[in-house]
């Protein structure tokens, strides 16, 4: 659940983040708002990091982590910075996490960046992101990073499609810092999770990457599997 507060005591929750396929603890592919949530779950887990937040007079933004099975909530962590997937909460909401917890650091309130607990946005829909990682998997399902330079980097484009990236053509990177290459992230207007994934997918085929192997086969796979 994504969480901001600017120390006040009072916190809002943006929705909530599914993140379940993941390789190694870290994830591969995650979405706002859950397709697998009941209501009641949402409402509780939404209620529980306010709760949280509120307790702890948080400042910032934040990621109240829960696991979840059926109906049944447990709580796991607290993640005090922005994640990797705030991507998908900014997609649904509009808002800019990035621009929001800068100014909240320079002393803004969260009326002040549109933020009361009264006026909260609407969510819209709904968005995935894939995250693009420079490496293999074995058939035992092990993980190798890979190196090399980049001869090809050509990242989708086209209405709900956004690519989050340090990469490019020319590009050698090294072994001793995270496999991620990019962040694919698309939304669509309704909460259709079938369009969504098609979308995904579509934007996924239209990646060009030569030079160094991707995890790019095993995300299409993924997006594509029945379950």
């Amino acid at each position: 659940v994504q969480i901001v507060g600017d120390g006040s005591g009072t916190v809002v929750a943006l929705g909530e983040r599914e993140c379940s396929l993941q390789r190694r603890q870290q994830k591969l592919i995650e979405m706002a708002p859950s397709p697998s949530l009941s209501a009641d779950a949402r409402v509780r887990l939404l209620r529980y990091a306010v709760r949280l937040g509120n307790a702890a007079h948080y400042a910032g933004v934040g990621t109240v982590e829960f696991l979840v099975d059926g109906e049944d909530l447990a709580f796991l962590e607290v993640n005090p910075r922005l994640q990797v997937e705030h991507t998908v909460t900014e997609m649904v909401s509009g808002i800019d996490l990035v621009q929001t917890q800068l100014r909240l650091a320079a002393g803004a309130s969260l009326a002040d960046v549109g933020l009361a607990p009264d006026a909260l946005p609407v969510a819209r829909g709904l968005a995935i992101q894939v995250r693009v990682n420079l490496e293999t998997f074995a058939a035992d399902g092990s993980v190798r990073p890979m190196a090399g330079t980049l001869s090809r980097f050509e990242p989708p484009t086209g209405p709900g499609v956004r690519v989050d990236t340090h990469g490019f053509a020319g590009y050698a990177p090294s072994l001793a810092f995270d496999s991620l290459l990019a962040k694919v992230i698309v939304h669509t207007p309704a909460c259709d999770l079938a369009a969504a994934l098609a979308k995904a997918r579509r934007a996924l085929d239209a990646f060009r990457i030569d030079g160094i192997a991707t995890n790019l086969p095993v995300l299409r796979q993924l997006l594509a599997h029945p379950d």
